[in-house]
C-alpha cells in the first residue's frame, strides 16, 4: 500500500487531499474489516483475462474520518479481485471545496473515473456522467430511478439516513425540559438553555457553512410540503417573496438566529470545534444526519446520554411533524473515462450483497439496496420507537433549477451565514427575487 498526498490548486486556494494506491496482492481472501473480496468467478476471471494494468481514480469528499479511513480498507479489497487494477482514492474533506474542485476539473476533462456526489450535484455534472441504466446495481437500488436526471440515472446512492436533532438527556433532565415537538417550543427549550447559563443551547460551527442545511437548506421544503419544490419553484418568477414557503421557513430561521443561542460567536467555530462542544457537553444541542451517531460514539466512548428527535419545523401540533430523510453519496461514472468496463466492475463488486452489507453495518445507516439491512442500529431503532413522524424526502431540483441557482449563484448556506451575522431577510429575498427574474427570463 502506497500512501501519498495530493495538493490541489483550486481559483486561490489550495486544497489537501490524500491518495490511496491499492494494488498488491492476489490472496483470495482478505482480513480488513473482516469481510470477504469475493466475486462472481466469472468477474474475476474477466478481469485476470485481460491482464491490462488499469489505474481507476476514485474521488469523495470526507469529513468523517471513520468514515474515510472504512472506504480506504474497503477499496484496497479490491485488489484481491482484480490484481491488474489499481484504484487510487482520494479524498477532500469539505465537501463544498469537493464540489469547487471538481467543477474545475470538469471543465479540463480532468474528472475522475468513479466520483461521488451529492444528490443535487447530478444534474450540475449530467454531462459529464455515464448513464447506468441496465446495470444490475442500478436495478436493485430503491433510490436511484427517483434520482434520474432527464430520465437518466447517473449516480446509484450508497446510503440513506434521517436528519436528527441530537441532545444530552442528563441535561434536559437537569434543567427540567421537555423534548420540543413544535418550531416554537425548540425557541422556548433553546432560550431556557441559554438562560441558564451553564451550557451552549445549540452547536453551530457556522465558519463552515453548511452545518447551517438542517435550517437553510431543508426547511423551505418542509414547510412547502412538497418533495417537488425545487422544480416547482423554477417556474416562479419571484419565489421569495412574502408569503411563500421560503419567506416563511426563513422568517423562522431569522427566529432561530436572532434568539443569539448559539453561542457567543457561532461563526467564528468550525463544525469540529461545535462537536467537540457538544461531545464534551458544554453544549446541549446540535443537529445533524444518522450519521453523526457513529461519530460521536467513537470519541466519547459510548451513547448513554446521547439522545434524538425530529427537527420540529412545525408551527403546532395540529400538523404533522416531518422528518427529513436524506439520501447521500452517489457514485458515477465519468464519460471521460478511459475505463469504463472497469469502472462498472468495480461498482457491481462494491455494491454487491457481501460487500456492501459489510459497507452498511459498518456505517450503521439506511440501506438503499432491496433485501440488505443495517444488522444493529439501535440508536435508530430506539428513535423511532420514542418518535411518532412523517417522513420526508429530500428531491434536488430539476435541470432548469439547477440553471437557475447557478446563473445567480445562490448559496443558501452562505445566506445562512449572513443571517447569522444580522442581514436582514427583506433585503435577502429583495435580492434573490431580481437575481431570479432575470435568470429565469435568460433562457
Amino acid at each position: 500500500m502506497k500512501r501519498k498526498t495530493w495538493i490541489t490548486l483550486l481559483l486561490t486556494a489550495m486544497l489537501a487531499s490524500f491518495s490511496i494506491l491499492t494494488a498488491c496482492g492476489n490472496s483470495k481472501n482478505n482480513k480488513d474489516e473482516g469481510s470477504s473480496a469475493s466475486a462472481p468467478a466469472s468477474q474475476a476471471a474477466t478481469q485476470e483475462a485481460n491482464g491490462e494494468k488499469v489505474t481507476l481514480k476514485m474521488a469523495l469528499w470526507g469529513n468523517n474520518d471513520d468514515f474515510v479511513a472504512y472506504l480506504e480498507a474497503k477499496v484496497k479489497e479490491y485488489a484481491a479481485v482484480a490484481p491488474n487494477v489499481t484504484v487510487e482514492f482520494e479524498s477532500i474533506k469539505n465537501d463544498g471545496d469537493y464540489l469547487q474542485a471538481m467543477k474545475v476539473r470538469a471543465t479540463g476533462d480532468e474528472l475522475p473515473d468513479i466520483m461521488g456526489m451529492k444528490p443535487n450535484w447530478l444534474s450540475d455534472f449530467k454531462d459529464q456522467l455515464l448513464p447506468l441504466d441496465g446495470e444490475p446495481y442500478v436495478a436493485t437500488n430503491k433510490f436511484a430511478s427517483k434520482y434520474a436526471v432527464d430520465g437518466k440515472i447517473l449516480g446509484v446512492p450508497t446510503i440513506s439516513f434521517p436528519e436528527l436533532v441530537y441532545y444530552h438527556p442528563s441535561v434536559f433532565k437537569e434543567l427540567n425540559l421537555q423534548v420540543p415537538t413544535t418550531w416554537p417550543q425548540f425557541i422556548d427549550v433553546l432560550k431556557k438553555i441559554k438562560d441558564n447559563g451553564t451550557y451552549i443551547p445549540y452547536a453551530m460551527g457556522g465558519k463552515d457553512a453548511w452545518p447551517n442545511y438542517p435550517f437553510n437548506e431543508f426547511l423551505p421544503q418542509i414547510v412547502s410540503g412538497s418533495e417537488s419544490y425545487l422544480s416547482d419553484i423554477a417556474k416562479q418568477d419571484q419565489p421569495f417573496a412574502a408569503g411563500t414557503p421560503f419567506y416563511k421557513a426563513y422568517q423562522q430561521i431569522e427566529q432561530l438566529y436572532s434568539s443569539k443561542v448559539m453561542g457567543p460567536d457561532p461563526l467564528g467555530i468550525s463544525w469540529d470545534q461545535a462537536t467537540d462542544l457538544f461531545n464534551a457537553k458544554k453544549a446541549a444541542v446540535i443537529a445533524a444526519g444518522l450519521w453523526f451517531e457513529p461519530t460521536y460514539e467513537s470519541k466519547v466512548g459510548n451513547i448513554d446520554d446521547l439522545a434524538a428527535f425530529p427537527m420540529p419545523y412545525r408551527q403546532s401540533e395540529s400538523e404533522p411533524l416531518k422528518l427529513m430523510m436524506f439520501t447521500d453519496y452517489f457514485y458515477g461514472i465519468t464519460n471521460g473515462s478511459k475505463h469504463q468496463e472497469e469502472a462498472k466492475a468495480f461498482l457491481k463488486w462494491f455494491y454487491s450483497p457481501e460487500v456492501y452489507q459489510t459497507y452498511i453495518d459498518k456505517q450503521k445507516l439506511v440501506s438503499t439496496f432491496e433485501g440488505i439491512e443495517a444488522k444493529d442500529v439501535p440508536f435508530l431503532q430506539q428513535f423511532y420507537a420514542n418518535n411518532k413522524n412523517e417522513v420526508f424526502t429530500y428531491i434536488p431540483g430539476d435541470s432548469e433549477y439547477t440553471r437557475i441557482t447557478n446563473a445567480i449563484q445562490l448559496d443558501v448556506k452562505a445566506i445562512g451565514q449572513d443571517m447569522m451575522a444580522g442581514k436582514k431577510l427583506d433585503d435577502i429575498v429583495a435580492e434573490l427575487n431580481a437575481k431570479w427574474t432575470k435568470a429565469r427570463a435568460a433562457k
